[in-house]
């Protein structure tokens, strides 16, 4: 079963600078496309062992590490940095905001790993344990699911003032 989150919609409340709704909106699309990475990735490891479609395996292999790059790097320079100048005199935004960059960094790397093992699974590769890819898949993808939430609890209490978080 797919799991869903309910997405950090791009605010309506006319309350919030344009800047600050454009960044939000910003941030909301990014986590749709993580999310959406997710239940695809998440379709991968169930059909393993047996129903790899090897196709997907390359391509979500080839793109996975770049996507997930592009997606953080995105969010650092537009939505980080816009909120450190905004509210880089509050400490505690400055220490989520820092955990939030070396999750990003944590995430990279795994997917790094992932990339490879996506690869193998797409080339046949006999000596991949379908246990253990399912499992790295599950822990990716489990964990990214887990880092969107924290990311939009993180952004809506920084944004309290809009409602619907």
């Amino acid at each position: 079963m797919i799991a869903r989150i309910k997405t950090f919609a791009p605010p309506t409340n006319r309350s919030l600078a344009p800047a600050t709704a454009e960044r939000l909106a910003l941030l909301a699309g990014s986590h749709e496309d993580q999310l959406s990475l997710c239940d695809r990735l998440e379709a991968i490891a169930n059909s393993l062992p047996h129903g790899v479609d090897r196709s997907i395996c390359a391509h979500a292999g080839k793109m996975l590490g770049p996507h997930l790059r592009n997606l953080h790097e995105r969010e650092e320079a537009a939505v980080f940095a816009w909120t450190e100048e905004k509210l880089g005199d509050d400490p505690s935004v400055l220490t989520t905001l820092g955990l939030l960059k070396y999750e990003h960094c944590e995430d990279e790397c795994f997917a790094e790993e992932l990339a490879e093992v996506l690869g193998r699974l797409a080339t046949a590769d006999a000596t991949v344990n379908p246990e253990a890819a399912g499992y790295m898949l599950r822990g990716f993808f489990t964990n990214l699911r887990r880092h969107v939430r924290f990311e939009q609890q993180c952004f809506c209490n920084l944004t309290a003032d809009r409602s619907g978080c």
